[in-house]
């Protein structure tokens, strides 16, 4: 179970509410926060399929802007109408590029990270989100392995790669000019956590940076016990980043660290980043009986409610939450909706099971809660 937080002994800033998307999904778990919280919807339950599209391939997380639904299935980047599911455009990553890793939106238009670059070829893409019409391309010079979605906050677009140590970017989001790069242990699987004071990694270990967003100066670092390939992508909340690793802090898989200075306030047990949103933090845990999902009160981290998942299933991704629901999606095939307030299952949908590989991850927007399922279909559901 969760370890309790020293709260007493540090200083927490409630400054990190500034990179929220507000009413939609721009990046992994929502927005620059990974917060999975989607606040002002009109999306209410009880929700209806409105449109489903198999994509025949391994899908990531989705977002939600311009009417659309943009996401990646294997090397196809591509936009769906928001209303009915219908294609608007794709593209292809190039030979050699591999699969796209996950994409970002900000102010129009979309970035795109291809997964592989070698002889230093183009891996980071802006299109314009409406038509896909290529605006510009970038190397990331010194790197050729690349596994963090990138985020668009504060007229930068931020990413990282690995292949000889790892390096974290900086481009200006409208030229695509680079703008700065920071040395890191290894730089995989970390899409970078962005407010407008501070830029935060985490790698294997764990190994945690802070950096300024505009200049790339270190602010903070915090060294684990050991270095190696792999990461995960941090939650900023209140004050505190929440990373994972695999039991390297007193037997658990994550660790909180104090924001402003690295210090360590505490650890948590999940396979997942956990989420933020009405009032509660969300996590997935291991429960006598199986996988469940757990509410905390942030404040005291003491247990709200938890709610088993039945029948030896797991969770697939991070909690979501729309308002005051939360929503969750089970190995056997379920969309499951949670009350916020109670844990209660409010409603459960049926989507395709399959072997295409794991979802990053929900997305929705102010109509439309988008789900990609293991199978390599993308749902769409909004209110009855």
């Amino acid at each position: 179970m969760y370890v309790a937080l020293l709260l007493s002994l540090f200083t927490v800033s409630g400054a990190a509410s500034a990179a929220r998307s507000g009413a939609a999904s721009v990046t992994f778990q929502a927005d620059a926060l990974h917060d999975g919280f989607v606040a002002n919807s009109a999306l209410k339950l009880p929700l209806k399929q409105k449109w489903s599209v198999n994509t025949g391939g391994t899908l990531t997380y989705p977002v939600v802007a311009d009417g659309l639904v943009i996401s990646t299935s294997g090397t196809t980047l591509f936009a769906l109408r928001e209303s009915d599911g219908k294609q608007v455009w794709s593209v292809q990553a190039a030979s050699g590029e591999g699969n796209w890793v996950g994409v970002a939106y900000d102010s129009g238009r979309i970035f795109a990270q291809a997964e592989y670059a070698f002889n230093y070829q183009p891996s980071l893409f802006a299109f314009k989100a409406k038509t896909g019409a290529p605006l510009w391309s970038q190397s990331l010079e010194g790197q050729y392995a690349f596994s963090s979605p990138p985020v668009a906050a504060n007229g930068f677009v931020y990413t990282g790669g690995a292949g000889t140590g790892g390096t974290v970017y900086a481009f200006d989001e409208k030229s695509g000019k680079p703008e700065w790069t920071a040395e890191v242990e290894n730089g995989d699987n970390s899409s970078p956590v962005v407010d407008k004071t501070a830029l935060y990694v985490s790698y294997a270990c764990p190994q945690t940076y802070d950096f300024n967003p505009a200049t790339g100066s270190q602010t903070w670092y915090y060294s684990g016990p050991c270095e190696g390939g792999g990461g995960s992508t941090g939650v900023l909340n209140n004050g505190l980043l929440f990373v994972e690793d695999s039991d390297v802090y007193q037997g658990q898989d994550g660790l909180i660290l104090n924001a402003a200075s690295g210090a360590v306030a505490g650890s948590f047990n999940s396979p997942f980043p956990p989420a933020f949103g009405d009032g509660s933090e969300y996590l997935v845990e291991s429960g006598q009986s199986g996988e469940e999902l757990v509410a905390l009160d942030p404040s005291t981290q003491s247990t709200i409610w938890t709610a088993p998942l039945s029948g030896g299933a797991s969770f697939l991704v991070p909690p979501f939450v729309v308002n005051s629901v939360v929503y969750e999606e089970s190995s056997t095939g379920s969309l499951i909706a949670y009350a916020a307030s109670s844990g209660s299952v409010l409603a459960t949908y049926t989507l395709a099971t399959g072997s295409n590989g794991l979802p990053l991850g929900i997305g929705a927007g102010p109509k439309i809660l988008v789900v990609p399922s293991q199978s390599g279909t993308i749902y769409g559901f909004s209110t009855k």
